[in-house]
């Protein structure tokens, strides 16, 4: 079954007798692996946000669009966390760095790498954002063919089984003739970081990628 993160990130997350927001995910591109989950309590005005791994994620129940978490209250009370809510992570995206040009010539603004002050700032949440990639640096980020710009990345799919990243969901920006194709993740040979680009690039000509199969034809849920 393969799932759409983005839409993921809208579903009800249950743990026990309390439910959670599933905020972002963080995972290894290069081993196509969920790494880590950002969650924060349920309700209005949450302001604390917990690492919990992404292992403890159960298979999501498509039928009422909701995830189980299995965690115990001494794991998440032991749990990586940090203050400040959705608006203090906006404030982070507010200033947009210079565009820069991409492998192709096609000028792009890379995504900003902030972060908050160091005494908000868990050092096991530096190390996992050093380590690993999030969904939300990903969503926009510039995807290149062998032969030009593509478009960019509108989404990631992964399996629920295994929890292993399987597609890019590539949004070929067109006002007309509009379209989100999906293409196996193992086809990108590039991914850079921001201070090289942040762009993706697929061992796949442009015909291919224009051709792939709609997302439509590839999620569930």
């Amino acid at each position: 079954m393969l799932i759409s993160l983005s839409d993921l990130l809208t579903w009800r997350l249950t743990g026990g007798e309390r439910d959670f927001v599933l905020q972002d995910l963080l995972f290894d591109p290069d081993g196509r692996k969920l790494a880590w989950a950002i969650v924060s309590p349920a309700g209005f005005g949450a302001a604390e946000r917990l690492l919990v791994t992404a292992s403890s994620l159960g298979l999501p129940e498509a039928h009422d669009r909701s995830l189980p978490l299995h965690v115990t209250d001494g794991e998440l009370q032991r749990a990586p966390r940090m203050a400040g809510g959705r608006e203090d992570m906006l404030a982070l995206m507010a200033t947009m760095p210079p565009l820069v040009v991409g492998p192709f010539g096609s000028p792009h603004a890379p995504l900003p790498a902030g972060a908050l002050p160091e005494a908000e700032t868990d050092p096991r949440w530096e190390a996992a954002l050093e380590r690993y990639e999030s969904l939300a640096d990903w969503i926009g980020k510039p995807v290149f063919g062998r032969d030009g710009e593509a478009g960019s990345v509108s989404d990631l799919l992964y399996e629920a089984q295994t929890g292993r990243l399987s597609h890019i969901v590539v949004d070929n920006g067109k006002f007309f003739g509009h379209e989100r194709r999906v293409v196996p993740i193992f086809e990108m040979v590039t991914h850079a970081d921001a201070d090289h680009g942040g762009h993706i690039v697929l061992d796949l000509p442009l015909a291919q990628i224009e051709t792939a199969p709609p997302v439509a034809d590839m999620i569930s849920g």
